[in-house]
């Protein structure tokens, strides 16, 4: 009797400590629908003839793929979206996240998908650069956080209309300037963490998120070359 009594309490020792969704999104989402919310940043998430498009939009139609899932979508803003996801009323959300996002604390994230560094690319004829300080620095258009980067580093930021033809120095994530032929150089501005965005709470599903994207970095690269057209 207190053999089986102590394996009953091991057992339950040991439920207590399993991934557990109060809301059952992930018992919901297998063969079922995922709800998944879009707020556009290129290349991450992107609407391209009513339809959604981009890297992470590609991984969750892998995932739900996996899970023998469709997806239904909501297109809105980040704001919008991540309010909705706060109160259970989507799934996931997609839209170039970062760990250091203000709703860290308001919704659950799933650990890095990709690291990327802001750095500074050169055209291949001209030296690297070494500093910032005092330099105009090309900033692709639409992109103000990159233009903050390079004034704290002390450098100008002029709009870049296109980058592969700037005839300066440009700042960007490593993988872009490759794509648009630069070099690119040491002086990394900024470093992200991407990163999907689940309901809080929700622990089942954000294990079974986290198990898919692990070891994915490769197919998010492939992903990036194709987005770039390279």
């Amino acid at each position: 009797m207190r053999a089986a009594l102590a394996l009953v309490c091991a057992a339950l020792a040991a439920g207590c400590n399993m991934p557990y969704d109060p809301d059952g999104t992930l018992d919901r989402v297998r063969g079922g629908t995922v709800r998944a919310g879009l707020s556009p940043r290129a290349p991450w998430t992107r609407v391209e003839n009513g339809r959604p498009a981009g890297v992470e939009v590609t991984l969750l139609r892998e995932l739900a793929d996996e899970l023998g899932a469709k997806i239904d979508w909501t297109i809105g803003s980040e704001y919008e979206l991540l309010s909705a996801l706060e109160q259970q009323e989507l799934d996931v959300v997609a839209g170039g996240l970062t760990d250091d996002t203000p709703w860290r604390q308001r919704v659950g994230l799933a650990g890095a998908y990709l690291t990327t560094d802001l750095v500074v690319g050169v055209p291949a004829a001209q030296p690297l650069l070494r500093d910032v300080r005092g330099r105009e620095v090309g900033v692709p258009q639409g992109r103000p956080r990159t233009a903050a980067y390079v004034r704290e580093a002390g450098g100008t930021p002029v709009w870049a209309v296109d980058p592969a033809a700037h005839i300066g120095p440009v700042a960007a994530d490593r993988w872009e300037l490759h794509a648009w032929g630069l070099t690119p150089g040491e002086v990394r501005l900024h470093r992200d963490k991407h990163v999907l965005a689940v309901p809080p709470g929700e622990n089942g599903w954000l294990v079974h998120l986290e198990r898919f994207l692990y070891g994915r970095e490769e197919r998010v690269q492939e992903i990036l070359r194709a987005e770039a057209g390279g």
